[in-house]
């Protein structure tokens, strides 16, 4: 388990035995925290070899602008971290926020999903996890 700290917020980091990286983030994530913030945890995931990130928005004050935050954020990412799937746990009141910087994702080549549950973002996680390395597996085959 990591802990980083980020100005006014806080992300503790623990690696799952099904190869799965959970970041909880609590305290305020302002806008110019939000990019360090998001990079922090996605290298220590990607470092783990995680096979996937699951982050915990739901804790959080989330203060930020979606569009500014993808366009810190996006061109910043190494590929261990681009091929990484990652859920998103938010609170009601931070959805629309969320999915809008969702939906930049999918043209950066992201797989990212935004959910109200920890455990539909785990299945979302799992399935996606799981049909990736079939893809792997595939493409070996043909080689």
């Amino acid at each position: 388990m990591d802990t980083i700290e980020c100005g006014t917020a806080e992300c503790v980091i623990q690696m799952g035995n099904d190869g799965i990286a959970t970041a909880s983030h609590s305290g305020l994530l302002l806008p110019r925290i939000v990019p360090q913030a998001a990079l922090c945890a996605m290298r220590a995931a990607a470092g783990r070899q995680a096979k996937g990130l699951l982050t915990r928005l739901d804790q959080a004050i989330l203060c930020c602008d979606p569009a500014a935050a993808a366009a810190a954020t996006y061109p910043c990412l190494t590929p261990a971290m681009r091929a990484m799937p990652q859920a998103f746990v938010v609170s009601p009141g931070q959805i629309e926020l969320c999915n809008t910087a969702v939906r930049g994702a999918g043209p950066a080549g992201l797989l990212r999903g935004v959910f109200l549950r920890e455990d539909e973002a785990r299945q979302w996680l799992d399935r996606t996890t799981r049909a990736l390395a079939a893809n792997r597996d595939w493409w070996a085959g043909r080689r």
